[in-house]
């Protein structure tokens, strides 16, 4: 990996996607997830046949990648 360039300078951020079938059983996803650290960073919307929502890495803790 090079050590130049905008990219090599900007801290790594994990991202994923929570998904489930209904609103409430994807509200029980979200909360596990922050539990463990995730945060939050998107509304619900389609994914699938389902629901999804973006999660990140919390800010607080570091990636060790």
């Amino acid at each position: 990996m090079s050590n130049r360039g905008w990219k090599s300078q900007q801290p790594r951020q994990l991202k994923k996607i929570a998904y489930a079938l209904t609103e409430w059983k994807l509200k029980s996803v979200v909360e596990a997830h922050e539990e463990r650290g995730w945060v939050q960073a998107s509304e619900f919307k389609k994914h699938g046949y389902g629901l999804g929502c973006l999660m990140i890495w919390g800010k607080d803790r570091e990636v060790g990648i």
